[in-house]
């Protein structure tokens, strides 16, 4: 466990056409795993306002067949304006959320203690696929409880997750091996799973799931079908999954002419405003011949509270030096934010340049850009946050709440543009990155926001002595200070207490009872400083 006070790993971001950009990008880990989604945008990255940011991702650090993979996480804490484990090497930094191999992960957070959970799956004796989720013991402790979805959800994978204000665990599954295979289970009591729950899908794809903030409303959105039939479907629940509306299907405008068809590639990314309306962002791309093109693509998003479509942005090039790759859109898997104050929209996506191609793979390069609007309906000229260099960035996720305009922006830079988890380029270390910052151009006017306040897990000082105030502590309990990795590294008492020789960083005070074992679900944090 690195200690928080270690200097970031920063690098400048650049102008581009648009607003300029004041931010910068941190590099929290990193992975030899490049090829982290083949679907829509997903969650890996959460802005918390009350404690700071969290962000997961695939890590690797081997070739195939990558015997170490796991969900790796970090966390910036506003109380130190650092993250807490960086490293030198940034393929060591982050922390590990697992127990055992796993992969292909979402990130949520519970809301009412603001810890993190990550939702992964992994192999149960094959062909057993089975979802895990961790559970984190405190904003950014890193210190994980595991619970297996075996025997129950057996033969499931790729768990996208939501929790909803009511604390319900809600997955939107696909079944392994089968054609129809999408699922639905949700949990009320941690450790206990309902039983599974078909979708009369067949050979879903591309599902994401997502919960509101300020209610119990869920959104579940996929894709099925091929060619002309592909569509992009959708289901609602306002009861924190207990009920779903039925299926509906999601018209796309017709933007490519008359020439060609409209759909929607590898899903959607969805999002419940201010307003608690949900809304979604997705790539349109068309369809010639039956078949779904990449290049040209356009961004929409889509507001069910007025049914609109909205026009973001549009990309593409006559010629191609070189080739996007499977999976992908000259710009796309694009994920929305929005200011809970302001209501201003903000939306994130990679894009894919024409005149900057990898020689040894004949990949094209893709940059994130970030585009803004007052209102979700007329959008800013898009925004290049990340350098145009011999790297590709790959699959961003901004970070829904963008609180005091704020936001941030989680991606793999890949050093070798070309997935070689698929047999495409070299094995290379490739940089996770987030950029933290601004971008001008978004203004609205003022209104209250729905979203309860939630309390804070704020961080007590200490400088030498923690002074343990008499009304915490209780003569049938004992009081201990644990470290960044669950050990118990000092026995408190009331008053004061000498913490000079412990290593600066951050630790947990924890109520434990000498009576059955007991240990307090209630922690306090602190920060032990020189």
């Amino acid at each position: 466990m690195k200690s928080v006070v270690v200097p970031l790993l920063l690098c400048a971001a650049v102008l581009a056409a648009g607003p300029m950009p004041v931010g910068v990008i941190d590099t929290v880990g990193g992975t030899t795993y490049d090829d982290q989604n083949s679907g829509p945008a997903l969650q890996w990255v959460i802005n918390d306002p009350a404690y700071g940011i969290h962000v997961t991702w695939m890590y690797a650090n081997s070739a195939t067949p990558w015997s170490d993979r796991t969900m790796q996480y970090n966390f910036f804490d506003r109380n130190t304006s650092a993250w807490n484990w960086l490293d030198p090497d940034f393929m060591v930094s982050g922390t590990n959320s697992q127990f055992r191999k796993t992969g292909f992960g979402t990130l949520e957070i519970d809301p009412v203690d603001g810890s993190a959970r990550i939702a992964a799956h992994y192999a149960a004796g094959m062909p057993g696929f089975t979802p895990v989720v961790v559970d984190d013991l405190a904003p950014g402790a890193g210190i994980f409880n595991e619970w297996l979805g075996a025997p129950s959800l057996t033969e499931y994978f790729l768990p996208v997750m939501a929790i909803p204000s009511d604390g319900s665990t809600n997955l939107l599954l696909i079944r392994f091996a089968a054609s129809d295979n999408l699922y639905y289970a949700r949990s009320t009591t941690w450790g206990s799973w309902d039983s599974p729950v078909f979708w009369n899908v067949a050979s879903a794809f591309g599902h994401n799931l997502v919960a509101s903030r300020a209610s119990n409303r869920l959104l579940a959105t996929w894709m099925s079908g091929n060619g002309a039939d592909l569509a992009l479907s959708y289901r609602f629940s306002s009861d924190g999954g207990a009920n779903w509306d039925t299926t509906r299907k999601l018209t796309p405008p017709s933007v490519f002419g008359t020439d060609s068809g409209t759909v929607c590639f590898i899903g959607a990314t969805p999002l419940f405003d201010k307003d608690d309306n949900w809304r979604l962002v997705t790539t349109l791309v068309p369809l010639v011949t039956d078949s779904a093109l990449q290049n040209p693509a356009q961004i929409w998003v889509y507001n069910s509270g007025t049914s609109e479509w909205h026009f973001i942005h549009g990309a593409g090039a006559q010629n191609l030096s070189g080739e996007i790759g499977g999976n992908a859109a000259y710009c796309g898997r694009p994920s929305l934010g929005q200011n809970p104050t302001s209501g201003a929209f903000y939306c994130a996506w990679e894009e894919f340049d024409s005149t900057n191609f990898e020689p040894s793979t004949g990949r094209l390069r893709a940059d994130i850009f970030v585009a803004s609007s007052p209102d979700g309906t007329t959008w800013s000229s898009p925004t290049r946050v990340t350098s145009s260099d011999a790297t590709s960035k790959r699959f961003p996720f901004l970070a829904r709440n963008c609180s005091g305009d704020s936001l941030a922006i989680s991606f793999e830079q890949d050093s070798i543009a070309g997935f070689n988890t698929g047999g495409t380029g070299v094995i290379s270390r490739n940089p996770i990155c987030v950029w933290r910052g601004t971008v001008s151009g978004a203004v609205s006017e003022l209104r209250p926001s729905p979203l309860a306040p939630r309390p804070l897990l704020t961080a007590t000082i200490a400088r030498g002595v923690l002074n343990l105030q008499s009304p915490i502590s209780n003569l049938q309990s004992e009081i201990v200070l644990l470290d960044a990795s669950g050990r118990t590294v000092l026995s408190l008492r009331p008053g004061p207490n000498d913490v000079t020789a412990l290593v600066p960083g951050i630790y947990f005070v924890r109520e434990e009872s000498p009576t059955a074992g007991r240990v307090s679900p209630a922690v306090r944090k602190v920060a032990v400083l020189r």
